[in-house]
């Protein structure tokens, strides 16, 4: 019963936590408290702040920012992440070179970092070890059930965007956070999980730049959603494949070392 809270309870509890966090800056959105275009940087400085004070006082587990050890032996871990990666920033960088530079855009760049930290922090950083104190040695389960959680959370964007457009980004979410679940495990460094993240994420500086108050062109019709969803449901299994390797027979940390708790 003690490891059920301990882990499932403060997993299921901190998910929760994140989806009220998250309605609650909606509605200060909503009465105009916060300008709509710093809306998206405040709700993710909220949530991290949030889960933070979640970590420090309640869950007590350890997040890994940071291995200076084995760079390059961290580096060759990443490399299924980092080509899928490599495609998207391809693709979007193209399009960002043709878009005109304003001063815009460098906030948009520090918001997509921000989005990587938060999102990292709350599904790698911290969900891994609490799942993992209930499911001992059960790495692939841990990876698959954050990486799930991690998947539907984007559910929320159903409330803006069409369903046909949110499933094949569940997805997707769900293939990438697989990836980087399986590198953070691996590397135990956050920080690789978190760039990679923001880097995917460049789409999202393109459409703020091109299409700053509509949503009209993310949308798929329902054939082209289905060959999409099939698509990244076959990515989804290959990083099933390539996260089960690495985080065979390795420990994942779950509880704070004297000295940090105390910090």
């Amino acid at each position: 019963m003690k490891n059920f809270k301990r882990g499932w309870g403060l997993a299921l509890l901190c998910f929760i936590w994140v989806i009220a966090l998250f309605f609650a800056t909606a509605v200060l959105f909503s009465f105009g408290l916060i300008p709509k275009q710093y809306s998206g940087i405040v709700q993710d400085a909220i949530v991290l702040f949030g889960v933070w004070i979640f970590n420090h006082y309640l869950a007590h587990v350890p997040v890994l920012f940071w291995n200076h050890h084995n760079g390059w032996g961290q580096l060759e871990q990443a490399v299924p992440a980092l080509l899928v990666v490599g495609l998207l920033v391809s693709a979007n960088l193209t399009r960002l070179f043709t878009v005109p530079f304003t001063p815009l855009i460098l906030m948009y760049l520090g918001y997509i970092i921000l989005v990587g930290l938060t999102e990292e922090y709350v599904f790698r950083g911290v969900m891994i070890p609490l799942l993992a104190r209930s499911l001992p040695g059960k790495n692939l389960a841990v990876v698959l059930i954050s990486s799930f959680l991690f998947g539907g959370l984007h559910l929320m964007n159903s409330t803006h965007l069409s369903l046909t457009y949110v499933l094949p980004q569940i997805l997707f979410a769900m293939a990438l956070g697989t990836l980087f679940a399986g590198v953070y495990i691996r590397t135990r460094n956050l920080g690789l999980p978190i760039l990679m993240h923001a880097a995917t994420d460049l789409s999202v500086v393109v459409q703020l730049t091109q299409h700053p108050n509509s949503n009209a062109n993310l949308d798929f019709s329902r054939n082209v959603s289905i060959v999409v969803s099939v698509f990244y449901g076959a990515l989804l299994l290959l990083a099933i494949l390539v996260a089960a390797r690495q985080v065979q027979n390795v420990k994942i940390p779950t509880e704070r070392l004297k000295r940090e708790s105390q910090s």
